[in-house]
């Protein structure tokens, strides 16, 4: 048993937990807080929402080990039932209550939003909320409560979100000598591994957490590169001044990734090792010729994306080797964007995706970069069509040359496959809206 300390609800806690044991599980069952309710048990439909340090998690998702020293809110937080908080008083007003079981992460999520955007729009509060299904409301009443809730925000002093001076945390060197000596599992943000787990009926239990690590946190420009720690998580990327101006494309499919929840918790370096077909940061992070830096007790090593990966969920990463950094060539002056077509906005896979760089003067094609994702067993840079246009002036022929030529790489590298009766088609007409300057994302 491992001992972790933590505050809960402005209490301090001491609880010991199992290495494996998530913070679901010890919030319901060893501190029987049960409005922390198991739904899915994979990070899909909110029900376990909790917020650490103030940002809405899936404790489905979360070994409880990786809490110690935070500051861990329930929805006991907000009120009691002789005294509900602003926003649970709007819940009930607008009937955004039925069968309740989304109800506490859902206010979570809301509370989460409000403290840092008192003001809103309708398109942040349904972003805000994607992360938490519910089955009664249809959202509206929901949407409507949180609107109503805003005046309230706009009146209150917020204490700052306490330091994590006193949160567990390991050294780059510390772990590489752990992978050396033993044969352990490695995690980050664990939203990819602890699902595989749980569908496999295992438990995660000899593992390293590189999200201790703080040297692997952050994004820094260098001279002519920009470094991102390969613990950045999605949210952080998502949000950069230095990404969103300089790797616009890497900046929005961060956005795009899964729930706010998942964001907050998955990190860059996951989504690259995990090297799912479906990865949006790589089809972005290919057309900025992003270098992974993989260390280890013997050494370092520095791989071009394009050739880390091998195949689906393969990489040439040794098992003692960790991605400790990814450096992208940031551009500027280029029309940047990053298309995600999934079965719905939120918590979906890509079906495909399309990320591009494009450089236009006087309507010549100065510079193009494209790289397509989730149809091919590796996302790839559409070299041809980059050669076909760079240099060329800009019409009808020369862009149904470039399309015809990513299709047939397309084809090349995956076969016919029965998908592409759809998929085809769609990058057709996605990459003509592209190139015709009719699209950004």
């Amino acid at each position: 048993m491992i001992k972790v300390n933590f505050l809960l609800n402005g209490d301090a806690v001491e609880v010991n937990v199992e290495k494996g044991e998530t913070l679901l599980f010890t919030l319901r069952e060893r501190l029987k807080l049960r409005s922390v309710k198991e739904g899915c048990g994979i990070g899909e439909c909110g029900a376990c929402t909790v917020l650490i340090n103030d940002r809405p998690v899936y404790s489905c998702l979360t070994p409880t080990i990786k809490v110690h020293g935070k500051e861990i809110k329930t929805v006991e937080f907000l009120g009691t039932q002789e005294k509900l908080h602003p926003l649970q008083e709007n819940f009930v007003k607008m009937g955004a209550v039925q069968c309740g079981y989304c109800t506490p992460g859902m206010l979570l999520a809301s509370y989460a939003l409000l403290i840092r955007n008192t003001n809103p729009t309708e398109g942040e509060i349904r972003e805000a909320i994607s992360g938490n299904l519910c089955r009664c409301t249809g959202y509206l009443p929901i949407i409507e409560a949180i609107k109503n809730s805003i005046p309230y925000f706009l009146n209150i002093e917020l204490k700052e979100t306490p330091s994590e001076e006193h949160s567990i945390t390991l050294t780059k060197d510390e772990i590489l000598e752990k992978l050396y000596k033993e044969k352990v599992e490695i995690i980050a943000g664990g939203t990819d591994i602890l699902v595989s787990k749980r569908k496999q009926d295992e438990k995660i239990e000899n593992f390293v957490d590189l999200t201790l690590v703080k040297e692997l946190k952050g994004i820094n420009k260098r001279e002519n590169e920009i470094s991102i720690g390969s613990v950045t998580t999605h949210v952080d990327i998502q949000n950069d001044l230095l990404i969103k101006n300089s790797v616009t494309s890497l900046s929005i499919a961060c956005g795009l990734i899964g729930s706010p929840q998942i964001r907050n918790m998955a990190t860059i370096g996951g989504n690259i090792i995990n090297a799912s077909p479906a990865a949006d940061t790589i089809p972005p992070l290919l057309i900025h010729d992003a270098i992974c830096v993989l260390e280890s007790k013997k050494g370092k090593r520095e791989i071009p994306l394009i050739e880390l990966i091998t195949g689906p969920y393969k990489t040439v990463k040794e098992p003692e080797e960790v991605l400790t950094e990814i450096r992208v060539l940031p551009l500027y002056g280029y029309r940047e964007g990053y298309v995600k077509v999934g079965k719905r906005r939120a918590l979906a896979i890509s079906r495909l995706s399309i990320a591009f760089a494009i450089k236009e003067k006087d309507g010549i094609y100065e510079d193009v970069r494209i790289s397509v994702g989730s149809c091919t067993p590796i996302p790839f840079r559409a070299y041809l069509a980059e050669d076909i246009l760079k240099g060329n002036k800009r019409n009808k022929r020369i862009i149904q040359r470039a399309i015809k030529a990513t299709i047939g790489e397309i084809t090349k590298k995956s076969g016919g496959r029965t998908s592409y009766a759809y998929k085809l088609p769609v990058i057709r007409d996605l990459l003509k809206e592209i190139l015709e300057e009719k699209r950004c994302q």
